[in-house]
């Protein structure tokens, strides 16, 4: 596109490509005049979001050279957000527009950015959003779903094998318009630790340096610690959303874990990480372990 855009072939470019669709809420410009200026409130692009970005940095390259580009533009004024995900899902047909992408402009996601943002940190609405930034200050939102899942959803095994469905089938269930940015931070923060002590454990084993085997099931049963995390929360009566004392049960739940792994395998000869933690009746197990050794029973 860029290519094209700057080049001798520029004139053609409005006929080598399918233009770009936008919604908003409302339009206006002066009728009878030839390409006129358009105002536009509250503004997106649902298809072609590629192409309005090749031809700006098009333009930072040389904007002289697109003088003759023209591109057509379709405005659709609506305020329902149904109908515009329906219009981006159905005109989309030159790049398939991610579900991510169609969900970034909805309320609680902007509403999450700007709690965030009260916080320091930078929420990734769409991928890659604040890539400008360390990633030690961004909470992507994919990422942050899933861990929402297993932490406060209670779901670890959709977590773990479903996360194209975060934004898709269970959008609603993950991001309810009651959903605050400190349940998300809370789970972020807590998986955080857990995913440290994974990468440490694989970088053991890439490198042939002794490690505990034990704890071999964290590479496949990071959302299911997470999930024991907020199980022993319950059972000692702290808020989940307190992740500063969530964090110090962390060593305890991969312990419990890491007993309930170990009689799996004597049980089961064909026994295996990926099946076990995709099991829906393995939190089930979990839980009802925890439950007994937190009450000591």
């Amino acid at each position: 596109i860029i290519e094209t855009a700057l080049s001798d072939r520029s004139p053609l470019f409005w006929y080598l490509n399918n233009g770009i669709t936008v919604t908003c809420d409302s339009f206006s410009y002066i009728k009878g005049k030839r390409a006129p200026l358009v105002e536009l409130k509250n503004i997106q692009i649902v298809n072609g979001g590629q192409t309005s970005n090749a031809l700006f940095e098009a333009s930072l390259n040389s904007e002289e050279r697109l003088e003759d580009v023209l591109i057509l533009v379709r405005i659709i004024e609506t305020k329902s957000q149904p109908v515009s995900l329906a219009i981006a899902e159905s005109t989309n047909s030159q790049t398939p527009i991610k579900s991510r992408d169609l969900r970034s402009n909805d309320d609680i996601q902007k509403k999450l950015e700007e709690a965030f943002e009260g916080m320091g940190l930078f929420y990734d609405r769409k991928d890659g959003q604040h890539s400008n930034q360390p990633k030690s200050v961004r909470v992507d939102a994919l990422s942050a779903g899933q861990a929402h899942l297993a932490y406060s959803l209670d779901l670890p095994e959709v977590a773990k094998k479903d996360r194209g469905r975060i934004f898709s089938d269970l959008y609603e269930t993950v991001f309810t318009d009651e959903l605050m940015a400190d349940e998300l931070l809370a789970s972020i923060k807590v998986l955080s630790v857990i995913e440290n002590k994974k990468k440490l454990l694989q970088s053991s084993i890439r490198k042939e340096e002794k490690f505990n085997s034990a704890h071999m099931f964290l590479i496949d049963g990071a959302y299911h610690v997470l999930f024991a995390v907020g199980q022993i929360c319950d059972a000692k009566g702290v808020d989940r959303l307190n992740y500063q004392k969530a964090i110090t049960f962390v060593p305890a739940a991969i312990k419990y874990i890491s007993a309930m792994v170990e009689k799996a395998q004597r049980d089961d000869a064909s026994f295996s990480f990926n099946r076990y933690f995709k099991d829906a009746k393995t939190k089930t197990k979990i839980a009802a372990y925890i439950q007994g050794m937190e009450k000591g029973l």
